[in-house]
């Protein structure tokens, strides 16, 4: 097991790999099967170097998802100012939800809520997410793919009380996530869109994602 002390470049590249071996771990097990000893171990450091720079499980947890949310939100950033319409930002912000959540393992949802830095966080990035529909639906109204006679606040409204629901009755437990985000998001889209956006739509990779 390698000891590290001070502000060095390795204890630097060091926090961020643990980070990763954290998120990865607490996604395929669950947050409370993964014990500060797993990570430690799985890096090859030792326990006490891992509290050291990470105090206790849970600002761990917050760290490591914290990290993954803005690497998320860079990467699609960057898809976005490249993207010739709503509806690309919205298919392609579509599939990579699908595509990270998709071998997460239900625990780590049900375990998270336990955490209270943890679901704030989340609570505020639900905020946060809201805002963001409401903006790209707007734009998607302006550029004609979406109807005008929908209140998408209301809607975003909706999507929370449905988002808590889905947590609340344990449907994750029912259901994979590929069958919640598709009927929860997709069959809805189809709804909200003009004869444009149900055209981009079916000529997308999400037609049939509903079942």
């Amino acid at each position: 097991m390698q000891e590290i002390k001070g502000n060095t470049a390795y204890r630097r590249a060091l926090k961020g790999r643990i980070l990763d071996a954290a998120l990865k771990a607490f996604i395929e097990r669950g947050v409370k099967a993964v014990r500060m000893d797993d990570v430690a171990q799985s890096l090859s450091i030792s326990k006490r170097t891992l509290y050291e720079i990470y105090k206790d499980k849970e600002e761990l947890l917050y760290q490591s998802i914290l990290k993954f949310d803005q690497d998320s939100k860079r990467s699609m950033a960057a898809f976005v100012q490249q993207a010739p319409s709503v509806m690309d930002i919205i298919i392609e912000a579509y599939k990579r939800r699908v595509l990270r959540t998709g071998s997460v393992n239900p625990l780590f949802y049900e375990d998270i809520q336990k955490y209270p830095i943890v679901s704030e966080y989340l609570e505020n990035e639900r905020e946060y997410a809201r805002q963001q529909f409401f903006t790209f639906m707007q734009r998607g109204v302006q550029e004609g793919f979406f109807r005008e006679d929908v209140d998408y606040k209301l809607i975003g409204q909706l999507y929370a009380a449905v988002n808590s629901y889905i947590m609340n009755q344990h449907l994750l437990k029912q259901y994979t996530i590929q069958q919640l985000f598709a009927n929860m998001l997709l069959v809805p889209l189809r709804g909200f869109c003009t004869p444009k956006g149900l055209q981009v739509i079916e000529h997308s990779a999400l037609t049939g994602n509903a079942q």
